[in-house]
């Protein structure tokens, strides 16, 4: 149940104002850069959103999970480098490279983080910013109670 609340505020938080001058869904898709470091993560989003309330979707990931985790590990190195670079160059309209450095750890690659805490230090986080990020909480906490209830299976490696 946590899983689809949280992918429901994460569908939702995308679309509403997360500070006062921008909303994610409508500010990612300006330029190239954009569009890989930010378009395409927003994209995932929906994916998640898709695959926890369409089933024919989450069957069709169970099929293809191999390539698909695959495909999408390449993406995580390709970003990952990508935010890096970004962050040690010192851009004005990037977060730096603590809160970068912080969101890699802590969730593997989403910049959700990083401009959450970039945001939060401005005072400019709005409440669609809270709605999306608690719903990414949720969601990580319903896909961790869901991997806990998981059978173990044994690796032969």
């Amino acid at each position: 149940m946590l899983r689809k609340i949280g992918a429901a505020l994460v569908a939702v938080g995308l679309f509403l104002p997360y500070s006062p001058d921008v909303r994610v869904i409508a500010s990612v898709w300006h330029n190239a850069a954009e569009v890989l470091f930010q378009g395409f993560p927003v994209l995932l989003a929906f994916v998640y959103v898709l695959h926890t309330f369409a089933p024919p979707l989450a069957r069709f990931h169970g099929r293809h999970g191999q390539a698909l985790h695959g495909s999408l590990r390449m993406v995580y190195f390709v970003l990952v480098g990508a935010y890096l670079a970004t962050a040690t160059a010192g851009r004005a309209d990037w977060p730096a490279l603590g809160p970068v450095l912080a969101a890699l750890v802590v969730t593997g690659g989403m910049p959700t983080i990083a401009y959450f805490i970039e945001t939060l230090r401005a005072g400019a986080l709005a409440y669609g910013g809270w709605v999306f990020t608690a719903g990414y909480v949720l969601a990580l906490a319903g896909e961790v109670q869901g991997l806990r209830a998981a059978p173990k299976i044994a690796h032969g490696g």
